[in-house]
């Protein structure tokens, strides 16, 4: 009899495993944010709209080409991301909403990822109240319950700071220390120093800028925050990840470089490049916001009370100019170039913010190993396709600079 039993339990347990690998267990409704073990293993955003420019998620991964440099790849994983943008409740009784303070590990990190980069290298301090109302503003109406954030100061300030968290609270508060400390106007040095040798005879030499050497530095710090904090959200996958980066520009001209500035605008120039290297290497974007809005140009000439007489210095209000454009120009090339968008000569940005979080709310998320392998630091072009779909808008990074050197 006991022989019996024996048998009968074995048989029962081999039919209950049986039916347990039968078992399909449910799909997450959101991919799970993972960490990269393979460096060749590339992810791709793409966010799909129709002709109203609405997005659609109906879409399934036949549906979808990838190539690589002209070269089709194989998708390897691919989920919808639909993230709604959640609110905390506010009572009644409060002016705003009151938020929990107990945090527990079992909360799910499912929301959008932001890092707020408040850039006080280049933002002159009487602007600093612009770059708080607007970064407020993103945080108090555009930051879910369910979003991860976090604010950084470029200079590295470590009190103007907040880690990752979900307290809007915690992340304005940090935001409340923030203070500019951008150097004077180029234009500005350059007049002054003709004025102050004006008479002498040294008065013909070229006018130089006395704040060039710490320019190029501050440039290059500000670059070298952002390339590190893309190489931090580099190693997370399975989720956008987006620096919305409150500047004034960079404020460098890598365009004019006379013999004792050739070595800092190149310098600037290549953290730019590496900088852009990473965030797309990491799949990150970049949100630039100026926070002057309209009339940028006009603020800085009104602290320039006279210009010089002579105008073949080029010293005047076409100078002062051109520097807001170079500085906004840094802006666009870090939105387009990583698939971003910059935000310049406006006063309202509610349409902005709004589409930052449209972005980065409704996706889908492809991953491939890429066939080529090759650490040689060059471009590779990303497509992705719709050959079935006509009508249907795709947008999704322009590619990714592979890595260099040994793999670490």
């Amino acid at each position: 009899m006991t022989k019996r039993l024996l048998i009968l339990f074995v048989t029962l347990a081999a039919s209950v495993v049986t039916l347990r690998g039968q078992a399909q267990p449910q799909q997450p409704q959101q991919p799970p944010i993972t960490f990269r073990a393979e460096v060749n293993y590339v992810v791709v955003d793409a966010r799909v709209l129709d002709q109203q420019g609405m997005f659609v998620a109906e879409l399934k991964p036949e549906d979808f080409q990838v190539f690589e440099d002209g070269k089709a790849q194989r998708v390897t994983a691919f989920s919808l991301v639909n993230n709604p943008l959640e609110r905390v409740e506010r009572p009644l009784f409060a002016s705003k909403p009151v938020e929990s303070d107990v945090r527990n590990n079992m909360q799910a990190a499912d929301g959008r990822i932001y890092v707020i980069m408040l850039d006080d290298l280049h933002t002159a301090a009487l602007r600093s109240q612009r770059v708080k109302l607007a970064a407020r503003q993103f945080i108090e109406r555009y930051v879910g319950a369910n979003d991860l954030a976090a604010v950084v100061v470029t200079s590295g300030r470590g009190d103007g700071s907040q880690e990752f968290t979900t307290s809007q609270t915690r992340l304005l508060r940090a935001v409340d220390k923030f203070m500019g400390q951008k150097l004077n106007s180029s234009t500005l040095n350059m007049i002054e120093d003709v004025q102050r040798r004006a008479g002498t005879p040294a008065a013909s030499d070229p006018a130089s800028d006395i704040d060039d050497k710490e320019r190029g530095f501050h440039a290059r710090n500000a670059l070298e925050s952002i390339r590190n904090v893309a190489n931090y959200l580099g190693n997370i996958r399975g989720r956008r990840k987006a620096i919305v980066y409150f500047s004034e520009g960079i404020d460098y001209d890598i365009n004019n470089m006379f013999s004792s500035q050739i070595t800092e605008a190149t310098s600037v120039i290549d953290a730019t490049r590496d900088m852009i290297a990473a965030a797309t290497r990491a799949n990150v974007v970049v949100y630039a916001v100026d926070p002057r809005g309209l009339g940028a140009e006009f603020q800085d000439a009104a602290s320039i009370q006279s210009f010089p007489d002579d105008t073949s210095l080029g010293l005047g209000l076409s100078s002062i100019f051109n520097e807001v454009r170079l500085s906004q120009d840094s802006l666009r090339v870090m939105g387009e170039e990583t698939g971003g968008f910059a935000v310049v000569n406006q006063n309202n940005f509610r349409d902005a913010f709004q589409r930052i979080v449209d972005d980065n709310s409704s996706y889908y998320v492809m991953g491939y190993y890429s066939t080529n392998d090759r650490r040689d630091g060059r471009f590779r072009k990303i497509e992705v396709k719709l050959p079935d779909k006509p009508g249907l808008t795709v947008r999704a990074r322009k590619g990714y600079v592979a890595p260099r050197g040994k793999a670490p």
